[in-house]
């Protein structure tokens, strides 16, 4: 038992008064999908909802139009455990279908509300899979369920709570939505980019591409100084979505002058140039003096708004360009070849502007949503642990 779950059940002192313990067996019936075959496999008939459905609801979808233990079928509102591999709970909500293997369906025991259940079995994975079977697998087994206990408010009050944590749930499914919103008008202003009246001129007419510089190990490691030096995966570090702005290493006027590196100014367009992460159609634009190594390229505008040549580059798919190999590649000759739509620069400004206040709605938004799914957080916490609680 992790300490966490431990601690919650030892403290029995300061349970509030009418809960109680009960293992996870005795909150719910858990019953495992069929172990379907891929010859089962066909066009007809019900869904067959495995793993990749939970984890992606626009997966491939399979069927099945034979008899099915009713206790596999599952329908509209049914609770769905994963509990080999990828751990999570769902509710689903896309009509009749048969559930997998690997997959509990979880009905909920008497006197258990199936939105609380929802949220006690989320909160309490990382506990169960502190116990869990399997090394980089994991596994929930029943036995898991059955060894490990949480505290059960009464039934009125796990509504209460549910009901509490529900409403941040529509609220982060609010963000979310405008979110998805905001991206799907930030596609067709990047389509449009293309459209633009203009002259088309070679990526290389309007900017200096180069390269990163090789960063070696025994250079690396200084939390902070006078550059950033960034590599791949910087650009997911928080902050870095758009503009980089900060990196794990970071180096200082002597460490060029030893490593003959050059910096990259502000309003350089980098991207992956080698590796899989190329594929991706990662772009950052640098929002301060910094470095790449040399898994980078970076495309310094010299006829061309930075931030208009920025956008351009997001309309770019480097699958079209990748080099034949075992390891995807573009060089600086087939990328300087390609054609853009550079247009007059107040044309160009004006795309600019709307594109960035785009982003910045998307990047507000998004700050928005981690506040709320830390708030969620926080109060599963409190809420299920009893800490707090929510009047009648």
């Amino acid at each position: 038992m992790s300490s966490n779950m431990a601690e919650l059940i030892r403290d029995t002192d300061a349970m509030p008064e009418g809960w109680r313990t009960a293992p996870f067996s005795a909150l719910a019936d858990y019953v495992n999908g069929r172990a379907f075959k891929p010859e089962d496999w066909g066009t007809e008939g019900l869904p067959i909802i495995r793993i990749a459905q939970i984890t992606n609801p626009d997966a491939e979808t399979n069927f099945f139009d034979g008899a099915v233990d009713p206790r596999n079928l599952i329908d509209d509102d049914d609770l769905i455990f994963s509990w080999s591999a990828t751990l999570a709970v769902m509710r689903w909500r896309k009509g009749p279908a048969v559930l997998n293997q690997h997959l509990f369906k979880v009905t909920p025991a008497e006197g258990i509300d199936r939105d609380w259940l929802q949220f006690r079995l989320d909160a309490s994975i990382p506990d169960l899979a502190d116990e869990a079977h399997g090394t980089t697998m994991k596994h929930i087994r029943k036995g898991t369920l059955s060894s490990q206990s949480t505290i059960v408010p009464p039934l009125d009050e796990q509504r209460r709570i549910a009901e509490v944590l529900r409403s941040v749930d529509e609220a982060i499914a609010a963000a979310d939505g405008v979110i998805s919103q905001l991206q799907e008008t930030r596609g067709l202003r990047l389509e449009a980019l293309m459209a633009l009246p203009g002259t088309y001129r070679r990526i290389d007419e309007v900017c200096r591409l180069s390269g990163g510089n090789g960063f070696p190990i025994k250079h690396q490691g200084k939390a902070a100084g006078q550059y950033p030096f960034a590599k791949v995966s910087d650009m997911n570090r928080p902050g870095n979505e758009v503009q980089m702005r900060n990196a794990e290493n970071y180096v200082d006027e002597a460490d060029l002058r030893t490593l003959k590196a050059k910096t990259f100014p502000v309003g350089t367009t980098f991207f992956p140039k080698v590796g899989a992460t190329l594929l991706t159609n990662k772009r950052r634009i640098a929002a301060v003096e910094m470095l790449v190594d040399n898994n980078v390229m970076g495309a310094v505008a010299t006829d061309i708004d930075p931030w208009f040549l920025y956008y351009a580059f997001c309309t770019i798919d480097m699958a079209d360009y990748v080099q034949p190999g075992a390891v995807p590649s573009v060089n600086q000759r087939t990328i300087g070849q390609i054609m853009i739509p550079v247009p007059d620069r107040a044309a160009q400004e004006e795309f600019v502007e709307t594109m960035r206040d785009l982003d910045a709605a998307i990047e507000m938004q998004s700050d928005a949503l981690a506040q709320l799914t830390a708030t969620k957080q926080s109060l599963m916490a409190d809420l299920l642990s009893g800490r707090v609680r929510v009047p009648a």
